[in-house]
């Protein structure tokens, strides 16, 4: 179930706040430009036996077949069978697939990172710039962040099915070492390359989202003052119902106090 609320850590782009606050548009990102190298991408299991091989050479020719439909049938019948005598050149063609899948899913797809706390030094420390950016906080019971999606966190890199229909579930699995992020993902289709008419939809990775449904902006406990005074006065002149907050140190423990504190 999604949480009532949901956050957002990033630096502050002036551009970008603003276009949020006046136009509820969010800037959403394209899988390669995550920090995580393994992020989004997949590892096909590469079969053991003969008809699991099979399986996957057939695969292949019907996706040559489609993609190459110039191609003779007698060409593509060859190719087929330098797989079958050569198994070894298996893994190799996986690996290609791989490379593939991961350039379509950056194309397609664009990623909303959402947090279910706003007060968790390492998120600050990654995300918005070593403490001297913002923390969004969103009403997540409203559109569009129902649709929103937990992170599963694994301890073995998975590896899946070349033939399964079901290869997006990279977009929400990643390693173990990441799990302190207790992340949430909304995912978009970029609409150039959306593959479905049911799917949130980003135009040039901007989504538009309602009015009211960001609720607050939290202000890290390193912004220099004249950048504070900016944020403020960016929110109170494109979108006064916002509530400003601010992060700062506690004074006996190794946590960030936020005030004004959250209901």
């Amino acid at each position: 179930m999604t949480p009532n609320r949901l956050f957002h850590y990033r630096t502050f782009k002036e551009e970008h706040l603003v276009s949020l606050l006046s136009e509820g548009k969010l800037k959403l990102s394209r899988p390669d430009k995550f920090n995580d190298p393994w992020d989004c991408r997949l590892h096909y299991r590469v079969p053991a036996d003969p008809a699991g091989r099979d399986r996957v050479i057939e695969y292949w020719k019907e996706l040559h077949r489609k993609h190459h439909p110039y191609i003779s049938e007698a060409r593509r019948a060859l190719l087929a069978y330098e797989f079958k005598s050569h198994p070894s050149k298996i893994p190799e063609g996986l690996a290609n697939a791989e490379k593939r899948m991961y350039e379509t899913l950056c194309n397609r797809y664009r990623i909303y990172c959402l947090a279910e706390k706003p007060d968790v030094p390492l998120m600050w420390a990654h995300y918005s710039g070593s403490h001297t950016g913002i923390c969004l906080e969103f009403d997540a019971r409203r559109a569009p962040f129902p649709a929103a999606e937990k992170v599963k966190y694994v301890s073995a890199y998975p590896a899946y099915d070349v033939l399964a229909d079901d290869n997006h579930v990279s977009l929400f699995t990643k390693s173990a070492d990441w799990s302190y992020e207790a992340e949430w993902r909304l995912i978009a289709e970029e609409r150039a390359f959306a593959a479905s008419p049911r799917t949130i939809k980003t135009d040039n990775d901007f989504l538009t989202i309602p009015s009211g449904v960001l609720k607050s902006v939290t202000i890290g406990c390193l912004t220099d003052q004249p950048t504070r005074r900016r944020i403020e006065n960016l929110i109170k002149t494109n979108s006064p119902s916002v509530l400003v907050r601010q992060a700062t140190l506690a004074p006996d423990k190794y946590e960030l106090v936020i005030t004004p504190s959250f209901p």
